[in-house]
This record gives structure tokens, C-alpha cells and sequence, in this order.
């Protein structure tokens, strides 16, 4: 089986975390600074939403899409880094 693309669009609500830090460079700080989210650390983000996490760490989902969609896209992966 292929690993799946991560979704570069816009972050929404349904978002995995780890494509938000896979395609955003500032995610992960933002996360942990602006939101308190250890995502760097944490293997939850591999299948968690940012609603799931928003939910978990009482966290208004809106405000955390709106900061994320804030951050510039990284680099396209070469097909070698893919």
C-alpha cells in the first residue's frame, strides 16, 4: 500500500495535524506556543483532527483553523522526499 499524499488545501476542521505540520513549517511552533499542543512529540497527531484536538485541549476549533490557514505552505516534496 502507498503512503497517502498529505492534504495541502486549506486546514479545516477535519484536518489531520499531521499534514497541517507535514505541509506548514510554523505549525508545530505555532501549535505549541500560540496553542499549547505538543505535536512535535505526540504520535496522536497521525490520525487526529484539529476538531479532535481542539476538543480534547478545550480549544475553539475556529480560531485554530483561522492561525493555521494564516501559515505559508512549505516546498512541494521532491519525488526522492515523498
Amino acid at each position: 500500500m502507498l503512503p497517502r499524499e498529505p492534504d495541502r488545501g486549506p486546514v479545516r476542521r477535519d484536518t489531520l495535524l499531521d499534514d497541517v505540520c507535514f505541509t506548514r513549517p510554523d505549525a508545530e511552533r505555532v501549535l505549541f506556543e500560540e496553542f499549547k499542543l505538543p505535536c512535535y512529540d505526540c504520535e496522536v497527531r497521525f490520525h487526529e483532527s484539529v476538531e479532535q484536538a481542539c476538543s480534547y485541549y478545550g480549544i475553539d476549533p475556529d480560531l485554530m483553523v483561522r492561525r493555521l490557514n494564516e501559515l505559508p505552505l512549505g516546498p512541494e516534496p521532491t519525488p526522492e522526499e515523498a
